[in-house]
């Protein structure tokens, strides 16, 4: 009888290893990490991908594919997983930080997603499975050893990846602050859309960051005014013929061809005749009386026609005959052709449309008389008048260690131009969000243990500079620092370039604190050249030097010379004094009693 056969032994798994879990574990330290709630991270522009933030988010990935690679490839459970271990791991990889930044848009923890940080893990992870394959064979014999080297490269990249106290004077940042604060969702920093406010908030969120004390509730200081503004139509177009309608129309563009003026009014004005003003019809009795016979037909009991004044002279009412003024106080419009469009803004507005245009052929007489009828213009302009509007300004210290009772000042206006109709923003990039980036700075750099000031710095971000100071003038009423205690307080507007170094108002005024500025500026090369200035209302230093604060204001020169108007877009800042004005500032507050 043969004998019974032998039983076969039952399949055994292979064993388990605890390399297996190293993956898992690492995922679930980025995770808690990467969804830690933190204050507000400012979006990385497309220039700035391999910046420091983007390369630690690189670098979590090198590590996470790694550990991948070197667990799947040893694994012997899933056989095909081993053999596609390269396209797996950049694959999961991906998917994983795409989930990441997905719970970061969702889950409200003060973070946000950017799909720059996704291209930066799908980037770290394709690089790491690259690496170890080439080198394989190397990595099969210094297994242990490469996965050491691995977990301390990526301990590194997680520290760099959680939140730290700020450096002082990062140009990378200094760039996202600017390109921040210029973004089309800023609305231009004005009165249309919230765009102050939403700048404020962006703001707020930076001094909390940065935990600085607040000088009133949640750092705001609210106050009203008046302002013109324009939320929607903006519209100007020329036809020529003797018909309105039925001639050819150009439609001129605004912020390039045009602006209305700040204390523009609104109206839709269609089919009004052309009527032209310069220095040489007014000149002459004969040269008026043909400009008001000509411009004295009415509708609707307005003259009807749009006076476009030519030249500079006849831009300025006090050339120009009584009669001729009243004129233009009733006619439906007014053009001023100017060489170049510079916007602001205003606390009234007036009954008629006013714009501003640059020269055109569409707007010059071409030879023909003023009464020639050849031209007629369309407009529609949308101005709101919004009274009481609720503004802010933003205030925040540092606490002296040794002199608390004693401040120096540091001060910026955020706000901004606002909009001109639905379709154009002013960024002010250079008017001032390169000002606020400077006061940032260094309220980061006395931040920092090490630097803590001997006597307070207050950090002051005023609203509505641009409407006439009006945030200043209501901080000097009603001050936050006690104005007497004050040291000394620099204002910083317009640092955004500098190849010509910089100027000081207030510079020929207070003569030794200046000649500090410039044995500084001497001593350490900061900016190609200082040049000191006389008094004057042309920033938020004005309301503190009248009331007896010494003050500067700086401001660099040369590079762009976009002012009040579209172009001033961060792309166009140079920045090429910005590091000297910090060192320069920085080193003047010390020298005044910041520095232990």
């Amino acid at each position: 009888m043969p004998a019974p056969p032998t039983p076969k032994p039952l399949p055994t798994l292979p064993p388990r290893r605890p390399y297996a879990a190293l993956p898992i574990l690492w995922a679930i330290l980025v995770l808690v990490l990467t969804l830690t709630p933190a204050q507000e991270m400012p979006i990385t522009p497309v220039w700035e991908l391999l910046s420091f933030d983007t390369a630690a988010h690189a670098g979590v990935f090198v590590v996470l594919a790694g550990l991948s690679w070197f667990s799947l490839s040893r694994q012997r459970r899933w056989p095909r997983l081993a053999r596609h271990v390269g396209l797996v791991v950049v694959v999961g990889s991906t998917l994983f930080g795409g989930l990441i930044e997905l719970l970061q848009h969702t889950m409200g923890l003060g973070r946000q997603g950017d799909w720059t940080d996704l291209l930066s893990d799908a980037i770290g992870a394709a690089v790491a499975v690259g690496v170890l394959t080439a080198w394989a064979s190397w990595r099969a014999r210094r297994t242990g050893y490469a996965a050491a080297m691995l977990w301390l490269t990526g301990a590194a990249a997680a520290m760099s990846a959680t939140p730290a106290p700020a450096k002082a004077q990062d140009m990378p940042r200094v760039r996202r602050t600017i390109e921040k604060l210029a973004a089309p969702q800023m609305h231009g920093r004005g009165y249309v859309k919230d765009g102050d406010k939403k700048a404020a908030a962006y703001l707020r969120g930076r001094l909390k960051e940065l935990k600085l004390e607040p000088l009133a509730p949640d750092y705001t200081q609210p106050f009203t005014l008046d302002v013109n503004t324009f939320p929607s139509k903006m519209d100007f177009r020329l036809e020529h013929g003797f018909v309105p309608g039925l001639g050819p129309k150009w439609r001129l563009q605004p912020g390039r061809d045009f602006i209305a003026t700040a204390n523009s009014g609104g109206g839709q004005l269609s089919g009004r005749f052309l009527r032209y003003l310069d220095s040489v019809t007014v000149s002459t009795p004969a040269g008026v009386e043909e400009f008001l016979r000509t411009s004295q037909f009415k509708r609707d009991g307005q003259y009807s026609c749009m006076v476009v004044l030519l030249d500079r002279y006849v831009q300025q009412p006090a050339h120009l005959p009584e009669a001729v003024r009243a004129r233009l106080d009733s006619v439906a419009a007014v053009l001023r052709v100017v060489p170049k469009l510079t916007a602001s803004v205003a606390a009234t507005q007036s009954k008629q449309v006013q714009l501003e245009a640059l020269p055109h052929p569409m707007l010059h007489r071409i030879g023909a008389p003023i009464s020639s009828p050849a031209w007629t213009s369309t407009t529609a302009i949308d101005a709101q008048l919004r009274r009481n509007y609720q503004t802010q300004n933003l205030a925040a210290v540092i606490r002296g260690t040794a002199q608390p009772d004693s401040f120096l000042v540091v001060t910026a206006h955020y706000d901004h131009l606002g909009r001109m109709g639905k379709d154009v923003y002013f960024p002010g990039a250079n008017d001032n969000a390169s000002g606020v980036a400077l006061l940032l700075e260094l309220a980061a750099h006395y931040a920092r243990p090490e630097n803590r000031p001997a006597c307070s710095v207050a950090f002051l971000l005023f609203g509505a500079e641009e409407a006439g100071l009006v945030g200043s003038r209501y901080f000097v009423a009603k001050p936050l620092v006690p104005l007497q205690r004050i040291k000394f307080l620099v204002n910083l507007d317009l640092l955004g370039t500098g190849e010509q170094g910089a100027t000081v108002v207030n510079g020929r005024l207070l003569e030794a604190p200046y000649q500090r500025l410039v044995a500084l500026n001497d001593a350490h090369r900061y900016l190609p050249q200082l040049a000191p200035r006389g008094r004057a209302a042309n920033s938020d230093h004005f309301p503190f030097s009248e009331a007896g604060v010494p003050a500067f204001f700086l401001y660099t020169r040369g590079g762009s010379t976009a002012y009040h108007d579209v172009n001033d877009r961060p792309e166009a800042l140079s920045l090429a004094g910005f590091a000297g004005a910090f060192g320069l500032v920085r080193d003047f507050l010390n020298g005044m009693g910041a520095a232990k």
